[in-house]
């Protein structure tokens, strides 16, 4: 039992004092990148509309998912089980940021794939009006994917006095389980391969003189622009951290979907659920360092928050 409390006791201790620091942390980083990004010399470039997207979804999820965490695992306070609304709009949101975050990532790393491409025609693919598209459709798409969360899931009692809020259908749980596997497992290895691709344009580039094409709108992308070189180093960034972290649920996730079906002991139950506490915790990582890692590698955006703060 001692070695239960410990695991308890790290885990309680780990979202009072580390979600602290990220919700607080990572939340006035996510507010200072929303100020730089929109600046209008930035907007210029399409990139800045995916990171605006992308820093509002991570906002959202800090104070609004990762709160609920530190509360849950904290302080030992359910939101989601005061009723069925409550149950369900928890579930609901938690589907939507969850994919929304990383979903943002994805387009800004396409955008980039594409303006470091030595195709000309390639690189026209990079403007605004895609950004408004892909953003505004892919939002509403995943959005309506997830609305099922507000159908299925409610506060069940399953022992006295003890309330969680789940499905009490087993089809169902079975299909999002294997859904957020897919999910966990899919979107690091999409970033990855953007990233690839990324890599070996620029590399390309190098050895190549590479026109400047005009977007939709006017503005001009140009891979070889001081810019343009401080958006891809953003994004690759951003994505190689994303992926770092995520190695920890991704592993959680596959490691429960194997020994499912096992019979496990009340210690390698709670081993079980610190596991997924301590994942869930990493997991929310990236999205509170984002600001930071922004500021080492980009001059650009060390100057852009220089500018902000002295109110130039």
């Amino acid at each position: 039992m001692e070695y239960i409390q410990t695991l308890l006791s790290v885990q309680t201790y780990v979202y009072q004092i580390g979600s602290v620091i990220l919700i607080v942390g990572g939340g006035l980083g996510c507010i200072l990148s929303l100020m730089i990004f929109s600046k209008k010399n930035l907007r210029k470039n399409p990139c800045s509309f995916y990171f605006i997207a992308y820093n509002v979804a991570n906002l959202c999820q800090l104070t609004l998912l990762h709160m609920q965490g530190m509360l849950a695992y904290g302080y030992n306070i359910s939101i989601s089980t005061f009723n069925d609304s409550f149950c369900r709009i928890d579930y609901y949101l938690g589907y939507v940021l969850d994919i929304l975050s990383p979903f943002y990532l994805i387009l800004a790393s396409i955008d980039r794939m594409l303006v470091t491409s030595r195709d000309a025609r390639i690189r026209r693919r990079s403007n605004h009006r895609l950004a408004y598209k892909c953003i505004i459709g892919g939002t509403i798409v995943w959005m309506l994917i997830h609305s099922h969360t507000l159908i299925f899931f409610k506060v069940i009692e399953i022992i006295p006095s003890y309330l969680v809020c789940y499905s009490d259908l087993d089809i169902y749980l079975a299909f999002i389980n294997y859904y957020a596997l897919v999910k966990t497992i899919l979107i690091p290895i999409v970033m990855l391969i953007c990233e690839v691709f990324t890599i070996k344009h620029i590399r390309s580039t190098r050895h190549a003189t590479v026109a400047p094409v005009s977007t939709a709108i006017g503005s001009v992308v140009n891979p070889t622009r001081s810019k343009d070189r401080q958006l891809i180093g953003i994004v690759l960034i951003n994505a190689s951290v994303y992926i770092i972290f995520t190695l920890v649920p991704v592993s959680v996730a596959i490691y429960k979907q194997i020994t499912q079906y096992q019979n496990k002991s009340f210690v390698e139950s709670q081993v079980d659920l610190f596991l997924t506490s301590i994942s869930s915790f990493i997991y929310y990582i990236p999205f509170s360092i984002s600001f930071y890692t922004n500021l080492i590698v980009s001059k650009t955006f060390r100057n852009e928050i220089k500018n902000t703060v002295l109110c130039k």
